[in-house]
């Protein structure tokens, strides 16, 4: 599987569209022989493909694996995987279109700061009055929901979030600070350069 942001060539037998190669990212891959080409548009306000085409091998001799496109070869295309990847590669980019996105896409928290960082990102949503930060994210980073919820649970057993008991964390704690503090400073250094 691979991913080109950049792509300009026109695909034989359909018009070009519209959009410049910056525009665009360009899935392709191999499915039983097939050639699979998936487009997302980056200024798309969804994060899904806007087309998909399956062409046979440029060398007739080859033997694919089905008669033709079949129901099967359909089912192989992992258009959640596609999606996810397309998601990651747009925020960043800084092209998403689900605004709870962030500019980091954490699949793996393991470090505290990991942990401080996706507290942040968890407490802004929750500030920002969204009724289920915990699937917000979960969309905007392509994880599972239990996996995000999982994970804000611990972070609030290690320190990094606070709240009212029962209810969501609306808060970072000092600790969570404290890790986030050194982004910050690198951030307004960036800033002033």
């Amino acid at each position: 599987m691979s991913w080109r942001s950049l792509c300009d060539r026109g695909l034989p037998g359909t018009r070009r569209p519209s959009y410049t190669a910056q525009d665009q990212l360009i899935h392709e891959a191999e499915l039983h022989g097939w050639r699979l080409i998936v487009v997302s548009l980056l200024d798309a306000p969804w994060d899904g493909p806007t087309s998909l085409r399956i062409e046979p091998p440029d060398d007739p001799a080859v033997v694919v694996g089905t008669d033709g496109i079949t129901a099967e070869l359909m089912r192989s295309i992992s258009l959640a995987e596609i999606r996810r990847t397309a998601k990651e590669l747009r925020v960043r980019l800084g092209r998403s279109a689900d605004e709870a996105a962030t500019s980091a896409v954490l699949h793996r928290v393991e470090t505290e700061r990991e942990y401080a960082l996706m507290a942040r990102e968890y407490v802004r949503l929750v500030q920002q009055g969204y009724r289920s930060p915990v699937t917000r994210l979960a969309s905007a980073w392509g994880l599972s929901r239990n996996t995000i919820s999982g994970r804000i649970r611990r972070a609030r057993a290690m320190g990094f979030l606070d709240g009212p008991p029962g209810r969501p964390a609306d808060r970072l704690t000092e600790k969570a600070r404290r890790h986030l503090e050194g982004e910050e400073r690198d951030v307004e250094r960036t800033a002033r350069s």
